[in-house]
């Protein structure tokens, strides 16, 4: 049978949901990264264990260089 994944990004945290194939039975997993806020998750189609995760970091962006506005 099929095995559902569904990733979730919150404020608090990333979570991982998983169903049997006709969606009855829920399992979530987390919160992973607790405390960070998770805006963009992504499973690897060649290593379906892997997750890949955009947590937002503290403080302002900084990565445009010192002459960004």
């Amino acid at each position: 049978m099929s095995r559902i994944r569904v990733l979730v990004g919150t404020r608090k945290g990333a979570f991982v949901l998983t169903a049997d194939g006709k969606r009855q039975r829920w399992r979530i997993e987390g919160p992973h990264f607790p405390g960070w806020e998770v805006y963009h998750l992504k499973g690897a189609p060649s290593h379906p264990d892997r997750i890949y995760a955009m947590p937002r970091s503290s403080g302002p962006p900084t990565a445009a260089g010192p002459g960004w506005r």
